[in-house]
């Protein structure tokens, strides 16, 4: 789109504005989760209604794939020799900054958010979450502070408190409890992936603490708490105890026994995963909607920031899905320059199952599928939280049940299966199978059929299916996995591996199957 130019007082932003900035150079909104979201363009001194853009105005620009106006103040500049100005915005929401508040004893997330709407001066901006809780907002401790700190930028914030997902749309500011949603999209190498990054910091992690707390007595005085050691178990990054003193004084609106410092301590670790490196994945892909023979499948190929989607390695035989927290929007031709993955695994070596056994139900690691955490098939639920609560208290039903194989193995399988509240349902298997690779098919040659029946019941439709074989090198020729026939409620459909020559001999290859149906 074209970026428009707003007076400094516009509300509405359904209109042309001052004017549309058709010279513009370049422009591009960065957002990430819970984070910035901001945007930079160059423009010409020579260009069409230079003269318009002043810091203080508005800019009206696209951010994502909805094609949504958002507005942006223009609030800094820089002017080189060569006539071509850059300019700095940051989004309208960032105007909470303006707006303070002082509040004490709120003890729900619904009160936090109606404390905010009586900042001074009057605060336009409306809030709303689909978040339910009652914990204490250490942050409202009666002294005066910006909406935008309150929201995010302090210990004790709301966002520290209850958890979630921002979105800023205009003057509406929605905390989600998980913002986005599983996208049935692949990003493959070898298909529409154009660059890949990996990237990992070991140094901010610890696996064990000593928890204190500081407040006052009666008299005014200073009054320090402080916990035992608490351990957290290994590290990946180096052998032994990697200890940190951890402040929890926003945990507790009055004088904690050690007791509970310590389980605080333990839950706070267990939450944040403080012994695994800070990782993000960068991703540079082709959008396949941006070319011709896809355009009418568009919608089925977009995604935005906080949505789930695939990342495939055929060479290795298997997939991964992460959850997109940052994107660079281009606004000028409506597309992504990158987006940035976010991972709870180790390394993109666990996050691939490259370091996992051939028979491990766990080595297909599916990542922060739509509005539950999701783990994998044999991790336990009792040692994760989200949102300082025990990840089973989101899970309706965790179990096994029995399945049929057809094809090249006809005995019964076991599924190790889970259902969670928001209405998604997992399923894990492992199938070993002693096979050639001789059936020729499209100028290449596969094994026999594989498909598993899925317990009745299950499922209300039909799910993705995620198949992958482990020790699946012979003769140095990769073997892969192609889909035969569609899914069902009640079947994986046919399976098989896949090789560009053929081998006669048998050889024993474990089939992996990730199942997972949204709704």
């Amino acid at each position: 789109m074209i970026p428009i130019i707003y007076e400094k007082d516009e509300t509405a932003f359904t209109s042309n504005g001052l004017g549309r900035l058709r010279d513009c150079i370049s422009c591009v909104v960065s957002e990430g989760r819970n984070d910035i979201y901001e945007c930079n363009f160059e423009y010409p001194i020579d260009g069409a209604h230079f003269d318009l853009i002043q810091c203080g105005r508005i800019i009206g620009v696209t951010h994502d794939d909805t094609k949504d106006i958002q507005p942006f103040d223009i609030v800094s500049y820089s002017k080189p020799i060569n006539g071509i100005v850059t300019f700095h915005c940051v989004h309208i929401s960032y105007r909470q900054s303006g707006y303070v508040v002082a509040g004490t004893n709120i003890n729900s997330l619904a009160d936090a958010l109606t404390l905010l709407t009586t900042a001074t001066p009057s605060n336009p901006f409306a809030y709303s979450t689909d978040i339910t809780s009652t914990a204490y907002m250490a942050a409202a401790d009666g002294v005066p502070r910006s909406v935008r700190q309150l929201l995010g930028g302090i210990q004790g914030s709301i966002l520290d408190s209850y958890g979630g997902e921002y979105e800023f749309n205009k003057w509406n500011v929605i905390l989600h409890s998980a913002r986005g949603q599983y996208r049935n999209f692949a990003i493959r190498y070898g298909v529409n992936m154009v660059d890949f990054k990996d990237d990992a910091d070991y140094q901010p992690t610890y696996n064990s603490c000593v928890p204190y707390w500081i407040g006052q007595d009666t008299d005014g005085g200073q009054v320090v708490v402080t916990g035992s050691r608490v351990d957290l178990g290994s590290s990946i990054y180096r052998e032994g105890i990697i200890c940190a003193p951890l402040d929890l004084t926003d945990k507790f609106e009055e004088k904690p026994t050690t007791a509970d410092l310590e389980a605080a301590a333990l839950q706070y670790m267990t939450a944040n995963a403080t012994n695994l490196p800070r990782q993000t994945i960068t991703v540079d892909f082709l959008r396949l909607q941006d070319y011709g023979e896809f355009e009418n499948y568009s919608s089925l190929l977009e995604c935005n920031l906080c949505d789930s989607i695939t990342v495939i390695f055929p060479s290795y035989q298997t997939s991964a899905v992460f959850k997109i927290v940052k994107t660079e929007w281009d606004v000028l031709t409506g597309r992504y320059l990158s987006m940035e993955l976010g991972a709870l695994a180790t390394t993109l070596s666990e996050a691939l199952g490259l370091t996992t056994t051939p028979d491990n139900l766990n080595s297909i690691h599916n990542l922060s599928l739509s509005g539950d955490l999701t783990v994998g098939g044999d991790t336990s639920l009792t040692d994760l939280y989200i949102n300082s609560s025990p990840v089973s208290d989101f899970v309706i039903e965790d179990s096994t049940a029995e399945g049929t194989c057809s094809g090249i193995s006809t005995d019964n399988i076991t599924w190790k299966y889970r259902k969670w509240k928001s209405g998604k349902v997992e399923l894990w298997t492992v199938k070993g199978v002693s096979t050639n690779v001789n059936q020729s098919d499209g100028g290449g040659y596969r094994t026999g059929t594989l498909a598993i029946s899925i317990p009745s019941g299950l499922l209300d439709g039909a799910p993705l299916v995620f198949c992958n074989i482990r020790n699946a090198y012979t003769t140095s020729a990769i073997l892969s996995t192609i889909g035969l026939t569609s899914p069902s409620a009640t079947s994986t459909g046919e399976w098989a591996g896949y090789r560009i020559t053929s081998v006669s001999t048998s050889a024993y290859k474990y089939f992996q199957f990730y199942v997972v149906y949204t709704g």
